[in-house]
């Protein structure tokens, strides 16, 4: 193994590995060092979550040359059904209007990562070191020189270029001294499978409830993702109530559109937080994905932001490589972050603020966003608006979003 890259990245979670396999084919040397073992079992980036892949985020999938594999394993969504809970106030989205195969797909974590891990083990060009961990890193104006331990053994790494991929709690990010604000929404995202009496045919659904958000993501056959947000406190009461009550739970939120729920999987509850970088470009260095920032997972655009950032990202080094510009210069990073301060600006601010337009409870505001939701359902144009930033078609994108553009 060569110890001189042009790319190291730390974290083969989701987005990590889809930032090396998007620069697969550049010709660059590039490092993914990951300190879980490669045991998906273990693995909390690839767990039993459904993600919801939007329409931009199939697009760079299939720009990477994975999209196939995936679509094996991804299920389509054809519909989308938005309501709040006690009132009147409705969206429903059909890919049909629009003449489009599906609004978005769902996979199981687990799958996904099974497709990107497998696809970097076929470039050459690509070490991924696991389990491996950075003990300390150095820069200069010209490289990182990082040593990690690897088999129990200390080893030194020389790159062009950092970037830190490593999850919302970044170990990169604090060792760079890049503060990061946090919210804490004190809220809990409680994930199970679960299958149902009847067909969902392929709609997600997105239930705001005066407790948060409750999303049921379809898979194939009768099965679905179940995403309950739940106050913090009561996390530990609903992770212990026994499978019949957790779905008696559930059905009082969501009502019965499914019919009876008949088996339910294993829960797994994840806390929910905003988390946002002071800085996502230094000397050299990049933070992606959640050490960028981690946004609240109302209408599940999370990791569709992030694989966004991928591409561009992806983009702008490709660009650099072509015109012989060194791709860890500043003026790269800067034309990066340029081009995606916009969208994850306004992602972040839609995420945040349906948490606080949907959870007040009071009757002026509940009459006035129903009302909203019942002229938006009505109103094509705006709803067409809706379905393209739902599906991470709107504004400034990366090239490979921009392919076919409705």
């Amino acid at each position: 193994m060569s110890t001189d890259y042009d790319l190291v990245i730390v974290g083969a979670g989701m987005v990590g590995a889809s930032l090396a396999l998007a620069l697969a084919q550049s010709g660059l040397r590039i490092a993914v060092i990951e300190r879980v073992a490669r045991d998906q079992e273990s693995q909390p980036s690839y767990d039993d979550r459904g993600i919801a892949l939007s329409l931009s985020s199939q697009r760079i999938f299939s720009a990477m040359d994975v999209w196939s594999r995936l679509a094996t394993v991804a299920n389509p969504i054809k519909k989308v059904h938005v309501s709040d809970k006690g009132h009147f106030g409705k969206v429903r989205m059909d890919a049909a209007s629009l003449r489009l195969d599906a609004l978005g797909y769902v996979v199981i974590a687990r799958e996904l990562g099974g497709v990107l891990l497998s696809s970097l083990k076929e470039y050459e060009n690509i070490d991924l070191i696991c389990p491996a961990s950075i003990l300390e890193f150095t820069n200069t104006d010209k490289q990182y020189s990082l040593s990690i331990e690897a088999d129990g053994k200390r080893k030194e790494l020389n790159s062009r270029l950092l970037v830190a991929a490593d999850g919302t709690h970044s170990d990169i990010r604090a060792q760079l001294g890049i503060q990061a604000s946090e919210v804490d929404y004190q809220q809990t995202a409680i994930v199970s499978n679960v299958t149902a009496e009847f067909s969902h045919e392929n709609t997600a659904f997105e239930r705001f409830t005066e407790h948060g958000p409750l999303a049921v993501l379809p898979l194939a056959e009768k099965r679905a993702v179940v995403v309950q947000t739940v106050a913090a406190e009561q996390a530990e009461y609903f992770l212990g109530l026994t499978d019949e009550h957790y779905i008696e739970e559930i059905v009082n939120r969501f009502g019965r559109r499914l019919g009876s729920l008949q088996r339910i999987g294993k829960r797994q509850a994840y806390s929910i937080v905003q988390v946002q970088s002071d800085q996502q470009v230094a000397n050299r260095a990049v933070l992606l994905g959640n050490a960028a920032h981690t946004i609240h997972p109302n209408g599940a655009q999370g990791f569709n932001l992030c694989l966004r950032d991928v591409a561009g990202l992806a983009e702008q080094i490709q660009q650099a490589r072509e015109s012989d510009v060194d791709i860890g210069s500043q003026m790269v990073l800067d034309a990066y972050f340029l081009s995606r301060k916009a969208d994850q600006a306004t992602v972040s601010r839609l995420a945040h603020g349906m948490g606080k337009w949907f959870y007040n409870t009071s009757l002026p505001k509940s009459l006035l966003r129903n009302t909203a939701m019942t002229a938006l359902d009505i109103f094509a144009p705006a709803k067409t608006h809706l379905i393209r930033r739902g599906m991470g078609l709107s504004g400034r994108q990366p090239l490979a979003v921009r392919q076919s553009v409705l």
